[in-house]
């Protein structure tokens, strides 16, 4: 009975004929179904991906795919809805291989961090089974019966620090390929987050500015003002998905109050990359290392705080590190999201908080 119920745990991820299920990011859509095939044509490119709608924490995937001849593709799993997901969750990488190389960009490696575990024949034109368990930090991956990945997240630095939780998603990288007979076993949620799903119970700081929720996105626009969540978290990660526009000078404070002298401290949202503090950047401490202007493009930004320090990642890459915050910065407050401009506005998604 118990090998019954655990195969009716597996449910199919795609129907066939519609990405009913499955969202867009990016601005120029390649995905399509038909005949039991999600494919993509390859003609869009970098930016532009599919995931799907619900986020997975803990679970098993399976999958099968095709490439079109000379093609590379990855599965996406606990990736960021943003326009650079790949290095935000964990990426396995699905290629033709003619290189003749192994490195951790041919198939079954872990994206620009881990080679596979066993190498495999290159090919194109030929469906291959995909089977991905991913709990906790451990990692499980096989492709065609092959184990090609089984790794402690938790004991690789470039990958112990991607987020929890996430969606599935396949990239447009510029060349065609198929999947089909799409299936997940959701294995729970077990890490605890604070989500925020409206604006009730925020205040702010400061009057000029609109902020306003819409469809699940915090938008502020045109003012001077910090908004404030309303629990108060002493070490914690926070992680949102933002996107610019204006080139709009703004923040996420932390540690802060709503009212009084105590703002808190600063990460920077700021896209010019010559900035004195770019995006990224802990304000008046640690300037970012980012080289990217990401201006209107969704992002991932990571921030984690523990004690006298402060470390940030922008799309699953550290940007800043700092360990001296002074002892007033070190007690609990509140997490506040900052405008700073006009004619300009910020967007915030996927906020959520994760006490340490």
């Amino acid at each position: 009975m118990a090998f019954l119920l655990l195969l009716a745990a597996w449910l199919p991820i795609f129907d066939g004929k519609s990405l009913t299920g499955w969202d867009h990011t990016g601005p120029w859509p390649s995905f399509t179904a038909d005949s039991g095939v999600l494919r993509t044509s390859g003609r869009a490119g970098a930016g532009n991906w599919v995931h799907t709608s619900r986020e997975y924490e803990d679970f098993r995937l399976r999958f099968e795919y095709r490439l079109d001849e000379w093609a590379e593709a990855a599965v996406m799993l606990r990736a960021a809805r943003s326009q650079r997901p790949q290095h935000t969750g964990i990426t396995l990488v699905l290629a033709h291989d003619f290189h003749k190389e192994t490195t951790p960009w041919i198939t079954g490696a872990v994206m620009g961090a881990l080679p596979p575990l066993a190498t495999l024949p290159a090919s194109f034109g030929e469906w291959h089974r995909v089977e991905i368990e991913l709990r906790g930090s451990t990692l499980l991956a096989s492709i065609d019966g092959t184990v090609v990945q089984r790794a402690d997240l938790a004991a690789i630095p470039e990958l112990r620090d991607r987020l929890r939780r996430g969606v599935i998603g396949f990239p447009d990288m510029g060349h065609g390929y198929a999947l089909r007979n799409l299936e997940v076993e959701d294995l729970g949620r077990p890490t605890k987050f604070t989500e925020f799903a409206g604006l009730a119970g925020w205040e702010r700081r400061g009057r000029s500015g609109e902020w306003r929720m819409r469809g699940g996105v915090i938008e502020a626009l045109n003012g001077d003002s910090i908004l404030y969540a309303p629990p108060a978290f002493s070490d914690f990660e926070v992680t949102a998905v933002v996107r610019t526009h204006g080139r709009v000078n703004s923040g996420i404070f932390l540690r802060g109050q709503p009212e009084g002298s105590d703002r808190g401290f600063e990460v920077q949202i700021y896209s010019p990359v010559d900035a004195v503090y770019q995006t990224g950047s802990i304000y008046g401490r640690r300037r970012s290392t980012l080289e990217a202007d990401l201006e209107g493009q969704w992002f991932l930004l990571q921030i984690r705080v523990a004690g006298a320090r402060c470390t940030v990642w922008v799309d699953g890459r550290q940007v800043a590190d700092f360990n001296g915050l002074p002892e007033e910065l070190r007690k609990a407050g509140r997490i506040g999201l900052q405008l700073h401009s006009q004619d300009s506005r910020v967007e915030f998604r996927d906020l959520r908080v994760r006490a340490l």
